[in-house]
């Protein structure tokens, strides 16, 4: 069983990335002992969507930096590649990496940026739900790779952290052809999984410094979660942290136990810290998405097939358009897996019963204009 490494941090200021990084290594003899005569690094950050540090949605581009230095000190060749949520291209690769801070922060270093739209399938024949990927080229080239990832919580998973960030490998639009392909949340957690122990990642670092609760992973709430985990192991590392944040039945760290591919609980035990140390680190009253009020989704999971899915559906919750709030820029109906919202007359409307439930509505929406309903039940 792999560690979980827990460090309390405050703040991305300079100094405290600094220490941070060679806490980070230590464990592991230092940076340089890490990497075992390897040179080529890829770090996978979490860019998903143009919004600046203050969201708490994207990697913060200090720790980012502080990451890289170290890893140059140690003698390592350093790429950074991500792709985001929107199209693939040469530009919006570059357009990405500038709004979320990445350009400027390693502008003076010696890091390569992959800003180039190339992608490949990779064959992944030990996949339970699916044989093949197509990812993009610089993650399929990768000697090994570095998940620096947000601790978040998510409308669809509930959870995002070392595992789901990994689906960042493939590229843009071709997510939501996922989405489509497995729109009920079983599989399609199934799926990355799948994907993710098909990667050469090498080690996880999960900042929780300032997290996101509510309506994750974009369009939620900061919150100072004040900790970062590390492990080599992504579902140990997501364990603790789900076990942190109070969140259970989390749908991809289910399909992992069913794997064993981690254990059935986690507590200090797992980690660095003692028992006082870890309970010192939980975080109390987390907000949940509005697609899992109070937590009670787990339930209604249970009853899916109770009267040939009709009980299901009436209980699961819907993306609206928030008119007020509403810009018409059309990026909803863009990004639509299934293509069930179209624009009319300038306003995006959304076909109900074609909707697969994927909220990447929600979480691409630039002014956060879709906001999830949920059956009043639900909220008793």
């Amino acid at each position: 069983m792999e560690k979980v490494y827990l460090y309390k941090a405050a703040d991305y200021q300079e100094q405290t990335m600094q220490k941070l990084m060679k806490d980070v290594f230590a464990p592991y003899g230092g940076a340089k002992a890490f990497l075992k005569g390897k040179k080529r690094v890829l770090i996978k950050p979490n860019l998903v969507t143009k919004k600046g540090i203050e969201s708490g949605a994207t990697t913060h581009p200090k720790m980012l930096r502080a990451l890289c230095t170290t890893l140059l000190e140690a003698g390592a060749e350093i790429s950074v590649a991500e792709s985001h949520g929107g199209t693939y291209t040469d530009s919006s690769l570059r357009s990405q990496f500038a709004a979320c801070g990445v350009t400027e922060a390693l502008s003076d270093l010696n890091v390569k940026l992959c800003t180039k739209a190339e992608s490949v399938t990779v064959d992944t024949p030990h996949g339970l739900i699916t044989k093949n990927f197509e990812i993009i080229k610089p993650i399929a080239e990768a000697e090994l790779i570095i998940n620096l990832c947000k601790v978040k919580t998510h409308a669809l998973t509930m959870y995002s952290g070392a595992a789901k960030n990994t689906f960042g490998a493939v590229p843009g639009l071709r997510k939501f052809e996922l989405h489509a392909r497995f729109p009920q949340i079983n599989d399609f957690v199934r799926m990355l999984n799948d994907l993710h122990v098909a990667l050469p990642i090498c080690l996880n670092i999960a900042d929780g410094i300032v997290g996101m609760e509510g309506n994750g992973p974009t369009a939620g709430i900061t919150r100072n979660f004040g900790f970062v985990a590390v492990s080599t192991d992504a579902f140990m590392c997501d364990s603790v942290c789900a076990t942190l944040l109070g969140l259970n039945d989390v749908p991809q760290l289910l399909d992992a136990k069913a794997r064993a591919l981690c254990p059935e609980s986690v507590g200090y035990e797992c980690t660095n810290l003692s028992e006082a140390e870890f309970e010192g680190f939980k975080i109390r009253d987390l907000v949940l998405p509005d697609s899992h009020p109070k937590g009670k989704i787990s339930l209604i999971t249970r009853m899916q097939n109770m009267c040939g899915g009709r009980v299901i559906k009436f209980f699961k919750p819907r993306p609206k358009i928030d008119r007020k709030k509403c810009v018409r820029c059309g990026k909803c109906a863009e990004y639509c897996p299934v293509k069930t919202i179209e624009m009319k007359g300038g306003k995006p409307k959304i076909h109900r019963d074609k909707c697969i439930l994927c909220f990447c509505c929600q979480e691409l929406c630039p002014p956060k204009a879709v906001y999830i309903k949920t059956n009043r039940i639900l909220k008793i």
